[in-house]
């Protein structure tokens, strides 16, 4: 831990701590109606810590407490992905926090090569899915190159170990003397990486949809994607309603997805950022994206069944829509490059090489071409120390989705094998991310303001299935 201070203290007397001014703002990503009073600064930090001439600008924003009885441990709020940036984030989600502020200023810090702090992105269109998954094509070789040549950025320092090494950076410069975490997905890797590197700097820690730091983002996609899809359609066998409108729905995916994988369905559509008409086709991995992003939430789950079936009955221009939405989302939320970098650095290099499966949701050769993707993106591999167990006592809470598609409860319970101080809590019926739904957000509260205390859950009971929508006016209950 001396070690960890003496090195932060070190770098920080060539940077520009001294720089950091928070002035009043507005923060709310661009297009949305989201708009929440702050005070927003950058701290300028090297880039490259042994060579700190050059440098970059980290964009934070902070929530300010007006009470005269404020405590200096704020909380610290860490977004997914890799590539979204915090700012932009948690802009519209910190009414949900409100029970904190009375005494606890919130901070939001945009990782480096996300949100305002020198982001990492290179545009993908609808064109590009197919091509950029397609291991014998060279278009995703000449796309990866021209992204990486496009970046004004040495990509091998935008790690997360170098991100906890800009928030512990932060915290010096605005003079907290301990941090609430809390973390989503990605987040928590944030998250446990802080308490391992910084264990003195953290308070408590809310692990959100948890990756257990010596998981490989991505290495379990594939299983756990499917087993949210088969826990829907089971459920929908078992509904009534849900059977009798839809029999097979699972069988009826399969069918769909081959037939794209023939042949693609050439559709004209009105992007919905845009408002203009656009000629797409959609192909498999089209389609398994919107499935995919259909799975975060129990609000979507249940069209499920209902898409598919439009979708196998000449009617895929509801799941071709969702797809180009969820496209436009991740072409302006999240930083693929930034994306890139992280997993090529701690995830690709732990993966098995060959995905040795035949009719995957994400492709045949997903782990063949992350690999090959990798092999021309400039980036440092963490040393093994990094995906070891993160060993803590840190007040530690752990939330969970019964049917998380991305980071399943087993996720969490792997993690908290290591973490002495620590609790897990799994919400029925519910996906990705947990703590800003239903009674969630007083139970992290109450969390966070006694740790030690013993935790009341009973809320929780509350959480129930989710119900399917039989047709677009919504569900039949």
């Amino acid at each position: 831990m001396k070690k960890s201070l003496c090195l932060a203290f070190a770098w920080l007397s060539v940077g520009h701590a001294s720089d950091l001014e928070l002035k009043p703002c507005f923060i709310g990503a661009d297009g949305s109606s989201v708009s929440t009073a702050a005070h927003c600064g950058t701290l300028t930090v090297p880039e490259n810590r042994d060579q700190p001439e050059r440098t970059i600008d980290l964009n934070l924003a902070v929530i300010k407490s007006t009470s005269t009885e404020k405590l200096n441990d704020p909380l610290l709020l860490l977004a997914g992905g890799p590539g979204q940036g915090a700012v932009d984030t948690f802009a519209g989600l910190v009414n949900i926090f409100k029970a904190l502020l009375p005494h606890r200023d919130l901070v939001m810090v945009d990782q480096r090569g996300t949100g305002q702090s020198n982001p990492l992105r290179c545009e993908v269109s609808p064109e590009d899915l197919e091509t950029l998954s397609d291991l014998n094509s060279d278009a995703w070789k000449a796309w990866t190159k021209d992204c990486h040549d496009s970046l004004d950025a040495d990509t091998r320092y935008y790690t997360t170990s170098e991100a906890i090494r800009d928030l512990e950076a932060v915290r010096l410069a605005l003079g907290v003397q301990q941090w609430n975490l809390y973390g989503g997905s990605y987040g928590t890797r944030k998250a446990l990486t802080y308490m391992n590197m910084f264990p003195e700097s953290v308070r408590s820690v809310v692990l959100d949809s948890v990756v257990a730091q010596e998981e490989a983002l991505g290495t379990s996609h594939e299983a756990n994607l499917r087993q949210t899809l088969t826990r829907v359609f089971r459920l929908c066998d078992a509904d009534e309603a849900c059977n009798e409108a839809f029999g097979d729905a699972e069988q009826q995916m399969w069918k769909f997805l081959d037939g794209l994988k023939e042949t693609p369905i050439t559709l004209r559509l009105q992007n919905s950022d845009t408002g203009r008409y656009e000629t797409v086709t959609m192909t498999r991995d089209y389609a398994v994206l919107a499935l995919r992003m259909f799975s975060y939430s129990p609000e979507t789950m249940g069209l499920i069944p209902l898409m598919v079936s439009l979708a196998n009955n000449g009617q895929p221009e509801t799941m071709a829509h969702q797809s180009l939405m969820v496209m436009n989302s991740l072409n302006q939320g999240l930083n693929n490059a930034l994306e890139m970098s992280v997993t090529c650095a701690e995830d690709v290099p732990f993966m098995p090489k060959e995905t040795n499966q035949t009719n995957s949701l994400f492709g045949d050769n997903l782990f063949e071409l992350m690999h090959a993707r990798c092999e021309l993106w400039d980036s440092i591999v963490v040393d093994d120390s990094f995906k070891a167990p993160v060993e803590s006592d840190i007040p530690t809470l752990l939330l969970s989705g019964e049917y998380d598609p991305v980071t399943p409860p087993e996720f969490a319970d792997q993690a908290m094998e290591t973490l002495s101080n620590a609790q897990h809590l799994v919400a029925k019926g519910q996906g990705h991310i947990v703590g800003t739904r239903g009674c969630m957000p007083g139970v992290v509260t109450d969390f966070i303001k006694d740790p030690e205390a013993e935790l009341d859950s009973s809320c929780m009971k509350n959480f129930r299935d989710f119900s399917f929508f039989i047709n677009m006016n919504g569900p039949k209950e």
